[in-house]
């Protein structure tokens, strides 16, 4: 059940039909609602009594906080760009700014984006695992697992989530339960992934129950994500693929960001507007909107500035940088 604050400054009635709104897409809004609240405290302590969000406070809603982390600012200032945006929309006085904040304490992160090659030595790599006696199935499990990251596109914590249940052999689909957001979709397999797939299952899940992991560790449970942290690492030694150290990557979570900017590639080439195109592969990412989806564009600028020029034309300024909102998408 969705937590729920009081909120009493001038803003008070736009805040919760905001909030409200939010949580009739499905979303429990349970962090946002929290940070409302603080900013409703905030409102009152600066004697804002009217609704509407003046220049003075807004700026002073964002300012930097002792020893605070600037990703920590960002978000602060992203929040309240994205109500302010509400507000005018719905007719309030609001300022919203146009301020961007870089990071000094974060390095800024780019997604390590892998070549086919590194991918094909990376699967190779993993489909000829060897038999070991203290996981004696691990030599089955890991290759799925890690070419269902790579060719699936899904989240580390939703892979390792998977039960046997969320799987549809009869029709090579996915229900992603443990997703981000808490927004169940399916992802549809490839044919050869599917064949892997029914394969798998006689190997591994003969006298298995619907609320068995699909992919388990040693013991039959779930994996923690340090585990698969650590076969990817191992991997990529293996392979030949360099690791900048802990924070730099490449990331288990690349093989999404591959994932995506490849599709979006694809798309480009197949369908020939990425422009309508881009709201299925935003469901099929389990992204809450397209706004999501659009971060992946910044990557794929350089060798398609065309896109970028044709979003920009059709979304508006809408499209963020991937320093402005890098969380794991």
């Amino acid at each position: 059940m969705s937590k729920s604050y009081e909120y009493s400054s001038g803003l008070s009635v736009p805040i919760r039909t905001y909030i409200t709104e939010k949580r009739s897409l499905g979303r429990k809004y349970d962090k946002e609602s929290r940070i409302f609240c603080e900013l409703d405290r905030y409102l009152v302590k600066s004697g804002v009594h009217l609704p509407e969000l003046s220049q003075a406070v807004v700026e002073g809603w964002i300012m930097k906080r002792p020893n605070e982390k600037r990703k920590n600012q960002r978000y602060r200032l992203n929040f309240i760009k994205r109500f302010a945006l509400y507000l005018k929309n719905n007719g309030y006085e609001a300022y919203r700014p146009a301020l961007k904040i870089s990071s000094n304490d974060d390095a800024d992160f780019v997604p390590y984006i892998f070549t086919n090659d590194e991918l094909d030595r990376l699967l190779h790599y993993f489909d000829n695992l060897n038999h070991s006696n203290q996981y004696p199935k691990g030599h089955l499990v890991t290759p799925l697992l890690f070419r269902t990251l790579i060719c699936c596109g899904l989240r580390v914590s939703e892979a390792i989530n998977l039960k046997l249940g969320d799987v549809d052999l009869g029709r090579g689909i996915l229900l992603i339960s443990e997703a981000k957001n808490e927004k169940k979709r399916y992802v549809p397999l490839s044919e050869d992934v599917w064949e892997r797939f029914r394969f798998y299952y006689h190997e591994i899940h003969e006298n298995s129950t619907s609320d068995d992991c699909f992919f388990p560790n040693a013991r039959r449970g779930p994996h923690h994500p340090t585990q698969i942290y650590n076969r990817f690492r191992e991997a990529l030694w293996h392979c030949g693929i360099e690791h900048k150290g802990r924070g730099y990557g490449p990331r288990v979570h690349d093989f999404r960001h591959t994932f995506a900017v490849r599709s979006m590639q694809k798309l480009e080439k197949t369908k020939g507007d990425i422009v309508t195109s881009l709201p299925y592969l935003s469901t099929y990412l389990g992204h809450f909107d397209i706004m999501g989806s659009q971060l992946y564009l910044r990557l794929i600028s350089e060798h398609h500035p065309e896109l970028i020029e044709k979003l920009c034309n059709y979304l508006g300024d809408t499209i963020p940088t991937w320093e402005a909102n890098h969380n794991e998408n």
